[in-house]
C-alpha cells in the first residue's frame, strides 16, 4: 500500500499533488448540479434558488480573509504572504474607496441578469446547509494557520468553473455580458489567487503533519461547497436528499 501524499511529498511536489487532487475531484468539477448549469439542464428556478444562497456564503468570504490575515504574524518572513492574502481581501470586499466593486455586489448584478432582484437575493431566508457551510468556513479560518486554511481555498477549482459556466449562462440562461463582470473577473483574477495559494502551500509544506492539515482542509472545502449545493437540491426536492442520477 503506497503511503498517502501528505508523506511522499513536500514543498512544491506536494502543493502540486495537492492542486492536481483539488482539480479532479472539487464539487466544482465533479457535482452534477454544476454540469447540468453547464448544458443549460438545470431549470432555471432551480438555479435561482442556488444563487440566492450562494450570496450569503460569497458575503462571508471577506470575512474569512480577514481571520486569515490576522493568522499571518507580523514576522518579516511572512511579509509577502500577508500581501498577498490583504491583496485578495480588498479584492473580495471591494475598495474602501468605493473605486472597484467587491465581489459579493458583482454576484448580486449577476442574479439580477438572471431575474433575481437584489433585494430578493439580500431578502432570501437562509438554509440550514447555507448556514452550516457559513459557520464552517469561518471557524476553519479563524482557528487554522493562515497557511492551512489557505490550502482549503477553492483556487484553482473556480476557475475552470468560471469558465465553463460563463458561456452557459450567456447562451442557455440569456444573460446579458453587462452582468457577467462576476464570471469573467474570476476566469483571470482567481488565477493570480490561485498562484499565491500555491505560493503559500508550497512554503509551509515542511512537515508530515502540516501537510496532513492541509489535505484535511482541502477535503473539508470541498465538503462545504457540496453543502452549499446539496442544501439547495434538497429543499427543491421537498427536503429529500438529493440522489445523484
Amino acid at each position: 500500500m503506497s503511503e498517502p501524499p501528505w508523506v511522499r511529498f513536500e514543498g512544491e511536489k506536494f502543493r502540486d499533488e495537492l492542486t492536481r487532487y483539488k482539480m479532479a475531484n472539487h464539487p466544482f468539477a465533479t457535482h452534477p448540479f454544476f454540469a447540468s448549469v453547464e448544458r443549460g439542464d438545470a431549470p432555471r428556478p432551480l438555479v435561482q434558488a442556488w444563487v440566492k444562497q450562494f450570496y450569503p456564503w460569497l458575503a462571508s468570504v471577506p470575512i474569512a480573509m480577514a481571520e486569515r490575515f490576522a493568522n499571518c504574524s507580523w514576522e518579516p518572513a511572512n511579509d509577502r504572504y500577508r500581501r498577498m492574502i490583504l491583496d485578495q481581501l480588498v479584492e473580495e470586499a471591494g475598495d474602501p474607496k468605493g473605486k472597484e466593486p467587491g465581489h459579493p455586489e458583482l454576484w448580486l448584478r449577476f442574479c439580477e441578469g438572471l431575474g433575481v432582484s437584489r433585494a430578493e437575493v439580500q431578502g432570501a431566508p437562509l438554509l440550514p446547509s447555507t448556514m452550516v457551510a457559513i459557520d464552517d468556513f469561518l471557524y476553519t479560518n479563524r482557528i487554522n494557520p493562515f497557511y492551512v486554511s489557505a490550502a482549503g481555498s477553492s483556487e484553482p477549482p473556480n476557475v475552470d468553473l468560471c469558465a465553463r459556466l460563463l458561456p452557459s449562462f450567456q447562451k442557455h440562461y440569456q444573460v446579458d455580458d453587462a452582468h457577467l463582470e462576476y464570471y469573467k473577473l474570476h476566469v483571470t483574477a482567481d488565477v493570480e489567487h490561485s498562484e499565491w495559494i500555491g505560493q503559500i502551500v508550497a512554503g509551509f509544506a515542511n512537515s508530515a503533519d502540516v501537510r496532513r492539515q492541509m489535505w484535511d482542509q482541502m477535503l473539508r472545502g470541498f465538503s462545504i461547497h457540496a453543502l452549499l449545493v446539496d442544501g439547495v437540491l434538497a429543499a427543491a426536492n421537498g427536503g429529500a436528499p438529493h440522489k445523484n442520477k
